[in-house]
């Protein structure tokens, strides 16, 4: 004898059974990020809106040395020459390349361009 099927009532949609979410917060990943992440404020006319160090600046003119980007980052150590400097950068105009500055490279500036400095001086 072969067993009778019986149809299956319905499932309530999961919005019946689930209550209203709050709205999504957005992700923060280290501690006090929000505090120290600036919005880019909006560039005068003539210059170029890029961050160094998470610190935006306005400069005018098409391109930066490794000289000028390490003054921007460290303004209080001009005239002292750093033991080990790394300047990298990344979103260019040439197609989001990215990469180092050597001491005498040039990088060409767009509007939020990336530029992350890191210098030991010896005491």
């Amino acid at each position: 004898m072969l067993p009778t099927v019986t149809p299956v009532t319905p499932i309530a949609t999961s919005a019946t059974l689930l209550p209203p979410l709050a709205p999504r917060r957005r992700a923060l990943y280290l501690v006090g990020e929000a505090e120290r992440s600036t919005p880019r404020p909006a560039a005068a006319v003539g210059r170029t809106m890029i961050s160094v160090n998470g610190r935006w600046n306005a400069l005018r003119g098409r391109s930066a040395t490794y000289a000028q980007l390490l003054r921007i980052a460290f303004p209080d150590r001009e005239g002292q020459d750093p033991g080990v400097a790394t300047v990298s950068f990344r979103n260019t105009l040439d197609g989001g390349l990215s990469g180092l500055l050597t001491p005498g490279d040039v990088v060409p500036l767009a509007d939020g361009l990336l530029v992350n400095v890191n210098a030991t001086y010896a005491s």
